[in-house]
């Protein structure tokens, strides 16, 4: 016998589960925390993409009469592509960036419907639609800049509200990213 009392190995394993229970709320919250800020750190650089996307598409199409809805296909298409459900109150503003005239366009999956196409946007920016359906932005692609050497400049913001997980930290986060880009001069258009 080495000179243990009776009962030592029961003390060391409660002793042991004592300080289970107290450092194990710690780690689940601690891996709860880093799985739910992992997956908002995930969905915000999914919208700052989708604005970057968009600067970029309202560059390239310049006047094109479809223009806003190429640049909202563009944004929707990026978003996707970050695994981000655009339905979840996703909205688009492509404005000029010197006088911020634009409109702001909401996702609506299935609305704006007509003859078995629907427009997802709302308004609709698209010119296939028929009057009624189709609105015409406030900044209208036809009176857009884009003869060189100066052009305007295209704004496009995107917000998305982020839906978190268990609630635990915030219910929903907005998350909002606005990207400038200067209009290509179209000169061979």
């Amino acid at each position: 016998m080495r000179g243990l009392r009776p009962g030592h190995k029961e003390t060391e394993r409660g002793a042991t589960l004592v300080e289970m229970a107290l450092l194990a709320p710690l780690l689940f919250v601690a891996l709860f925390a880093i799985v739910e800020f992992g997956l908002a750190f995930k969905d915000y650089l999914s919208v700052s993409n989708g604005a970057r996307q968009g600067a970029r598409a309202a560059s390239v199409y310049g006047n094109d009469a479809r223009a806003d809805i190429l640049i909202l296909r563009d944004v929707e298409s990026s978003l996707a592509t970050g695994a981000v459900n655009a339905a979840n109150n996703t909205t688009v503003a492509i404005r000029n960036a010197v006088s911020s005239v634009g409109t702001v366009y909401t996702f609506l999956p299935g609305t704006g419907c007509s003859g078995g196409n629907c427009c997802d946007w709302q308004p609709c920016p698209d010119p296939s639609f028929p009057p009624g359906i189709y609105v015409i932005p406030i900044w209208n692609p036809a009176t857009r800049d884009v003869s060189a050497p100066t052009t305007d400049a295209a704004e496009v913001t995107v917000s998305f509200t982020h839906s978190w997980l268990t609630g635990f930290f915030f219910n929903t986060s907005l998350f909002s990213v606005e990207v400038s880009h200067a209009i290509e001069p179209q000169v061979f258009g």
